[in-house]
């Protein structure tokens, strides 16, 4: 990917803020390394994560592009910092003009963001929590696998997953519990390994989903 030598690469901190909801969009962020969470607020202050960016993945690029403001809250991980690429507007057009699959990239990121928010919208009806669980923990291990990074050390506090999958972290703590007696998940050295099949079946009727890529 062609990337202009002007561009400047950013340490962020864990917990850190990068933009804010409704902020001007004039920069984008290539994540390099880590993960970028873009949240919104509900009126009683509760955060909601709606889209997780890997690395790879740019972050409000396409907001930038289409002159829009930023449509969440983007942060690292409370418990892990992140490595990303800033870029500027017009920087990002001369991308494009370069490399015009590179829109094509920007969309289908920006596609596959607003498909899993309403898989998750979707799951707070449909699904139980343990479900919601299970397909989140197989959708963050197979975007950790494509960003060609091995067994995932997992970057999301108890809290972070309760908010992405829309329930308390109390009861998160419970699933992830169960998940480990009965051998689905295992941790060591603050990795995760998991029993993809085994969830897959108990993340139906989603799991093809997820496992597929689609």
């Amino acid at each position: 990917m062609l990337i202009s030598q002007r561009r400047s690469r950013l340490n962020i901190a864990a917990g850190q803020t990068i933009f804010r909801l409704d902020d001007t969009a004039d920069l984008a962020y290539i994540v390099v390394e880590g993960l970028l969470l873009v949240s919104q607020f509900s009126q009683e202050g509760r955060e909601v994560i709606t889209s997780i960016f890997f690395p790879g993945e740019t972050c409000g690029g396409f907001s930038v592009l289409t002159d829009m403001s930023h449509n969440g809250t983007a942060r690292a991980p409370s418990r892990s910092a992140a490595v990303v690429d800033v870029i500027r507007r017009a920087q990002l057009l001369d991308l494009v003009r370069l490399n015009p699959s590179y829109y094509g990239i920007l969309i289908a990121t920006q596609r596959e963001k607003e498909r899993f928010k309403d898989r998750m919208l979707l799951g707070l009806f449909a699904d139980t929590c343990e479900q919601r669980v299970a397909w989140s923990l197989l959708w963050l291990a197979r975007k950790t696998s494509e960003s060609s990074r091995p067994l995932q050390r997992f970057q999301l506090c108890r809290q972070e997953l309760a908010d992405l999958v829309g329930t308390t972290v109390e009861t998160v703590i419970r699933v992830l519990s169960s998940f480990r007696k009965r051998g689905l998940l295992t941790e060591r050295d603050g990795r995760v390994k998991i029993d993809a099949l085994a969830l897959a079946e108990l993340a139906t009727p989603r799991e093809q989903l997820v496992l597929s890529g689609t």
